[in-house]
């Protein structure tokens, strides 16, 4: 009897068609015991069905209340078809969504905690968001505590706060939210003047309580920004009306800034750091002279900025307006120095030395602190140790040990993670490549090992779009087509290839990355805007000095028109990040110390 069981044939059982039941119930108004009332009109339905699919009606039906007895529930501030559609969803997970439903829908379903409609309701109204309807889905997430759609509204308004606060809806704020939108440092503003002349028309529109109101608001107006034009706009704002008093004083760069609070998003632009003294010809190493180059996207031009002394291969991250650089080698010295590049005063300051010097190490920058990691230290002499710099205690202090010596990796963050991704592990006869790469855990002070089927280093890495695009670099060769010659076997070759790695350290061949136009190794990789940049880098047997960008979606790698201003045939090895710097009108504030003004109060 047992062979026989063992020998049958498992037969699956068939499905349940609960969803098909259902509907079927709910058609013909079979077994109902609830009555759901909303502005007269009644839905009969099935208290069982809606208390496994709703919070809110699972309370009120095993509550002792009077609706719980009778079955009856009366709704209140719902229209009835709102109420019809929720309850089609809930019968046959069928539903019709528009601009004008929606967000009703997501109201009415927030109400009555039916997590996965209130969550397709919000998707929808995230793909449709725009200027026209961004402030009552504003107020509809602040009144549901929805923080993606809060995050997204928000969003659009702080980026195009221009163009809002011309608009009626923005005289129809309540103060709470309007300070709120004052507040953030994300108003896409080149001048604070905007900021101040939208307070001013909104509490123009308030004529009972608005001047009262006012001091409130202009304290979130960075007055501190203003350049001196337009302070007399202002101050000839305040004679036409005469109900203020303008406050003054007298501020230095650091106290300027200080004042203000900081600047706005608008208030900056987005550079691409290059550092290196061999960039540039023009500058003998024997002065001892380092100069930085920026170089602006938009504007595709460059600019020298003042350095340090001399350094090849140093590695460099910036936070806002402010850029570190560390390590390198000066004259064959390899160098344990950290330095701090401010924005506003184009000023150096050298922080608390790394505890070793480092050369092409990993050098990242995650919750306030400095990361830098493996490297070298002299032309043999691989590192497999680590340490990070927090920015607010001005310390170093060592963090968990590499699990192997690594040099020349690419290396970027992402979701508060560090990736070194290849590198190289030695050099005694040949190159020994890393095939795989290392990730760091802040919260837990862990490396995690991934392994790859081949080994690079000298890549470049950008994260973006949830994983990481690995750009070039020298691919490992196999044995047998290793050259011989020169000071060891080359058992390198420079690659064209480019792909994308998963946060969790896999290869994802979904995500087509074009290959770049020539093979590149030791560029200057950065994520600018929605683009990746490729700085200039080296082969074999030349140094380049194009730049190529590529944006996520496009077929092929563009070249920009312009190369970089250098008089060789090019360069590679240098560090490279993208900074934060102050428009140069906000700029000129903070070059000398003068009066500014500070407040603006009701008289």
């Amino acid at each position: 009897m047992s062979s026989s069981r063992k020998g049958a044939k498992q037969e699956l059982p068939k499905p349940l068609e609960l969803s098909k039941g259902l509907k079927q119930l709910y058609q013909h108004q079979l077994l109902c015991d609830a009555m759901l009332v909303c502005e007269g009109r009644r839905f009969s339905c099935h208290r069982v069905l809606l208390a496994a699919v709703s919070p809110y009606f699972k309370d009120v039906f095993t509550s002792f209340g009077k609706e719980s007895q009778g079955g009856e529930v009366v709704l209140q501030d719902m229209a009835p078809f709102i109420l019809q559609s929720i309850l089609q969803y809930i019968y046959t997970e069928e539903l019709s969504l528009s601009l004008e439903t929606a967000p009703e829908l997501f109201a009415a379903a927030s109400k009555l905690q039916i997590r996965p409609l209130v969550e397709i309701c919000c998707r929808f109204l995230l793909k449709n968001i725009s200027m026209q309807n961004c402030i009552g889905l504003y107020r509809l997430a602040q009144a549901y505590n929805h923080q993606a759609l809060y995050y997204a509204t928000m969003q659009l308004i702080v980026l195009n706060f221009g163009r809002f606060c011309e608009d009626d809806d923005f005289l129809s704020l309540d103060l709470s939210s309007l300070i709120t939108i004052l507040s953030s440092d994300d108003l896409t503003v080149a001048s604070e003047l905007e900021v101040y002349l939208a307070v001013r028309r909104w509490i123009q529109f308030q004529p009972t309580t608005g001047h009262t109101l006012l001091n409130e608001l202009m304290r979130h107006v960075r007055l501190p920004l203003l350049t001196d034009s337009e302070v007399v706009e202002v101050q000839l704002d305040s004679e036409r009306y005469g109900d203020v008093q303008l406050l003054w004083k007298q501020l230095d760069s650091e106290e300027r800034l200080q004042e203000s609070g900081g600047l706005r998003q608008g208030m900056s632009d987005e550079l691409i750091m290059c550092v290196d003294s061999t960039m540039w010809e023009d500058q003998e190493l024997e002065n001892e002279a380092f100069l930085m180059g920026s170089y602006d996207p938009h504007a595709e031009k460059w600019e020298k900025l003042t350095g340090l002394k001399s350094l090849t291969h140093p590695a460099c991250v910036a936070l806002g307006d402010k850029l570190y650089v560390s390590g390198g080698i000066y004259r064959n010295s390899y160098s344990d120095a950290l330095y701090e590049f401010n924005s506003f005063n184009g000023q150096w300051t050298q922080l608390p030395s790394m505890s070793v010097p480092r050369a092409t190490h990993g050098f990242l920058i995650c919750n306030q602190r400095l990361y830098a990691m493996g490297g070298w230290c002299g032309f043999h002499e691989f590192l497999n140790s680590a340490e990070c710099f927090d920015l607010a205690e001005q310390i170093w202090t060592p963090i968990s040990r590499m699990p192997f010596v690594l040099s020349r990796s690419a290396s970027t963050v992402l979701k508060k993670k560090l990736y070194l991704l290849g590198g190289a592990t030695g050099l005694t006869g040949y190159w020994q490549f890393h095939r795989g790469l290392l990730i760091y855990e802040v919260s837990s002070d862990t490396w995690t090992q991934v392994s790859l089927d081949n080994g690079f280093f000298s890549a470049g890495a950008v994260a973006m779009n949830n994983g990481i695009y690995i750009i070039g670099g020298y691919a490992e060769k196999r044995a047998r087509e290793w050259a011989e010659g020169g000071l060891i076997p080359e058992n390198r070759h420079c690659t064209r290839k480019c792909f994308f790695i998963s946060d969790d350290g896999s290869m994802n061949e979904e995500v087509i990355v074009p290959k770049l136009p020539k093979a590149i190794a030791n560029a200057a990789v950065v994520h600018w805007e929605k683009r990746i940049y490729v700085l200039v880098g080296e082969n074999l047997t030349q140094c380049y000095k194009t730049i190529y960008y590529w944006e996520p979606g496009e077929p092929r790698w563009s070249k920009c028109p312009e190369d970089i201003p250098v008089f060789s045939e090019g360069v590679s090895g240098f560090g490279c990040t993208t900074l934060k710097r102050p428009k140069k009108e906000i700029l000129s504030l903070f070059q000398k110390t003068s009066v500014a003004l500070i407040g603006v109060v009701g008289k």
